[in-house]
């Protein structure tokens, strides 16, 4: 007899790098048939991801609805003022490598992940934020397995990666199927890879196979009557884009006569400085290191101009955003300037001595008319994702976007990167969305996919106009 459930489940398919042109080429090719079909019945979306839009950081509004950086993720890497990491680490922290699994300790203990919210009834695979949800759900964990992640990693083995991406993922398609877990969160990480590589045909390989999950947990709920009552969305977490030009912002500033502190290579020193690259196209600059405190740039700015003013005309830095003042974010193109304010009203755009984001003015924008103030931009959703990085406690003194065609790290990467992410910039910003469930509310972000998740599971609006889902 055929079961039929009422209880809805979740999953998210999260498709790494995967950008709106590569989801629209996949589908016209015939290669995803899956996605294709649920964007005919359903729709599709282009939505934005948060700045640094990188890997792992840009999961936590997916998990937990909220901005990283309010949430206390700043980016890849960071560095703590407060110096409550450990000193072996330079008091900095890498999501790349051994501390990859120290992000949920970073994590604001107010920022709820969905594991946490269905109180373990989930399941992960290359989640990275894992708080709430068991060990033995976590399919990514073991000996094993890691030491075939550290292997492909170090080596930048593209192809031993999306060997073992496939064996995960046909692990993820079993579990579903027994455990039937409220919650279930998968990453499919080889096609980012891949994207970095310039290997085409390693992100539609990738793509294929997040087709294929989709469909076969289709196939497996449609059997057990689960179908009905299951959301499933595949998304991306941010964008890509060539890069001609590598500009080390690290070695530049050494070049300058500054002692700068930066990953790999973090051991406790007399540094003054420290960069901590994201995707490598934004980057968090720290100043006056042995200050435990965080100044504002006013402070900074008559002992640091001189010695990094440079930055403000280089070709390879697009945006450089410093804060002002509590409420307060300057933002730079070259020396064209102009002021972001968050205050209690919302956000205003206003313009100083140019116009470095290219948009038009606005005063006391909610956050939903601030991202459409912004939509079809070079910037969608900037001004308040600078807000909201800029004025965060753990962010830098210098907040830095790359220009497109360059980012900002060049040594100690396994992948010769010849595409990159992490900057401001649209083509980074948008990602693609598609689910088996047609909005019916306007979809702006990744962290409306949070809240309706929330809804759907039935925990309640924890934020004004959430988005939810109907039938089919």
């Amino acid at each position: 007899m055929r079961i039929v459930v009422t209880e809805p489940a979740i999953i998210v398919l999260v498709a790494d790098g995967l950008t709106p042109k590569e989801l629209d080429e996949g589908i016209a090719s015939g290669d995803v048939p899956e996605l294709s079909a649920m964007r005919d019945a359903h729709g599709s979306h282009v939505v934005t991801t948060v700045f640094p839009s990188v890997t792992g950081v840009a999961y936590v509004p997916l998990l937990t609805g909220r901005h990283p950086a309010e949430a206390g993720v700043p980016g890849l890497r960071w560095y703590d003022r407060s110096r409550q990491l450990p000193a072996m680490f330079g008091h900095s922290r890498s999501y790349v490598g051994t501390q990859l699994r120290r992000i949920d300790d970073d994590l604001s203990p107010h920022a709820t992940t969905a594991f946490e919210l269905v109180r373990g009834n989930a399941l992960g695979s290359g989640a990275m934020i894992t708080r709430g949800l068991p060990r033995s759900a976590q399919l990514d964990r073991g000996a094993r397995h890691a030491l075939r992640v550290i292997r492909a990693h170090v080596t930048g083995d593209v192809a031993a990666w999306a060997a073992l991406e496939e064996e995960m993922a046909g692990q993820l398609v079993a579990r579903v199927r027994r455990d039937r877990p409220r919650f279930t969160f998968a990453a499919f990480t080889a096609g980012d890879k891949a994207a970095h590589a310039g290997n085409a045909a390693g992100v539609r390989q990738s793509l294929r196979l997040v087709d294929h999950v989709a469909g076969n947990i289709r196939r497996d709920a449609e059997r057990d009557g689960r179908w009905d009552s299951m959301h499933l969305w595949v998304v991306s977490d941010h964008g890509h884009s060539p890069v001609h030009s590598h500009f080390d912002l690290a070695e530049a500033l050494r070049h300058a006569g500054i002692k700068v502190r930066a990953h790999p290579w973090t051991i406790p020193d007399n540094s003054e400085a420290a960069v901590m690259v994201s995707g490598n196209s934004m980057a968090h600059v720290y100043l006056d290191l042995e200050t435990r405190a965080r100044r504002d740039w006013t402070e900074l700015a008559p002992r640091w101009l001189p010695r990094i003013g440079n930055l403000w005309s280089h070709p390879a830095i697009d945006l450089i955003a410093v804060r002002r003042g509590p409420t307060t974010v300057d933002v730079y193109r070259g020396h064209a300037r102009a002021e972001i304010i968050a205050g209690n009203g919302g956000f205003t755009y206003r313009q100083m001595n140019g116009n470095p984001m290219r948009i038009e003015q606005f005063e006391d924008a909610c956050d939903e008319e601030a991202h459409d103030r912004t939509d079809g931009s070079d910037y969608p959703d900037g001004v308040v994702q600078l807000a909201r990085l800029v004025l965060a406690g753990r962010s830098g003194d210098v907040v830095i976007s790359a220009a497109p065609g360059w980012d900002l790290r060049q040594r100690y990467e396994p992948i010769d990167h010849v595409s990159s992410h992490g900057a401001l910039h649209s083509s980074h910003m948008m990602v693609p969305l598609v689910g088996n469930r047609r909005p019916i509310a306007t979809l702006r972000r990744t962290a409306d996919v949070h809240r309706a998740l929330r809804q759907s599971l039935g925990f309640g609006q924890r934020h004004d106009r959430v988005p939810t889902f109907t039938k089919p």
